[in-house]
């Protein structure tokens, strides 16, 4: 069994399911999405270099129908599904569930639902919507923290010296298709920290003071890249300008990413928590 269910930007939600009074009988657009080939061409060269394949909109489309009691009620669910689906309410989420999991993904209306001719108290309708970034999601977010292991090593001669090793390191695991940004929240004390992902290399680094009552939050999302602090009265301050210029917004790869974090003063990284949350994303379902 397939449901969708729709929540606009306002908090307003419609479900489509198999009962009453609203009904999917069919929704396209979910599998794979129209792409386009990036390539380069030298002279003399057979054929091209391949560069890179880009995703276009991810188009969807649901046919479905309401069922009511009588006239006033059919007209009364016309009214809320066109007002639910209003496209200048900008982005909502479609939620959509098969029997093996569920999915989300950021969609807006065409335009107002088409209505089909209506068999007295049936309604059919078709409903489009275009999704500006192709990529179905996880509902809610992947959440963890940064664990500290700490120990030691020695060399295979027999020497008195030990070297310590501490480190604040954790494995993430993209289960998704392609990369996927994430959002760090690093809970002070650090002076300059920075998070690493040593199985890429990348890293940030914010030249900045954090206290012990200091959130700082990164997103490395593309379109909303974003470097704050979060003030204990809730408001939060920008301090992009602050980045060390040889940082990189790295995202997370497909498969296990090793990530670390740090600070420029001891001791900080023992009362630290840093958070680290990212949507694995699917190129169909």
């Amino acid at each position: 069994m397939e449901t969708v269910l729709f929540i606009n930007s306002q908090g307003e939600k419609f479900f489509l399911g198999t009962s009453k009074p609203f009904y999917l009988k069919t929704i396209d657009g979910i599998a794979g999405v129209p792409s386009n080939l990036l390539s380069t061409k030298s002279p003399y060269q057979d054929g091209t270099s391949f560069v890179d394949m880009m995703l276009a909109d991810r188009p969807i489309s649901m046919v479905g129908g309401i069922i009511a009691k009588n006239q006033y009620e059919l007209y009364k669910y016309r009214r809320e599904i066109t007002r639910i689906l209003n496209p200048k309410l900008g982005l909502g989420t479609l939620i959509y569930t098969n029997p093996y999991r569920n999915y989300a993904i950021q969609a807006v209306a065409e335009g107002a639902p088409q209505f089909n001719d209506r068999i007295v108290v049936n309604q059919p309708f078709t409903i489009n919507l275009v999704c500006p970034d192709p990529y179905f999601t996880d509902v809610e977010p992947q959440e963890q923290a940064l664990r500290y292991e700490s120990g030691g090593f020695r060399f295979p001669l027999h020497l008195p010296t030990q070297f310590a090793k501490l480190g604040f390191t954790g494995s993430f695991s993209n289960d998704g298709d392609v990369s996927t940004p994430v959002e760090i929240q690093y809970k002070g004390p650090a002076l300059n920290p920075i998070i690493t992902n040593e199985t890429t290399g990348e890293f940030i680094k914010v030249n900045y003071n954090l206290t012990s009552s200091d959130v700082l939050i990164i997103n490395t999302a593309f379109g909303k890249k974003r470097v704050e602090i979060l003030n204990n009265d809730g408001t939060r301050t920008n301090v992009f300008h602050w980045i060390d210029l040889s940082s990189t917004f790295f995202q997370l790869i497909p498969g296990e990413n090793i990530l670390k974090y740090g600070s420029e003063r001891e001791g900080d990284v023992v009362s630290a928590v840093v958070t680290i949350l990212w949507n694995n994303r699917y190129g169909g379902v």
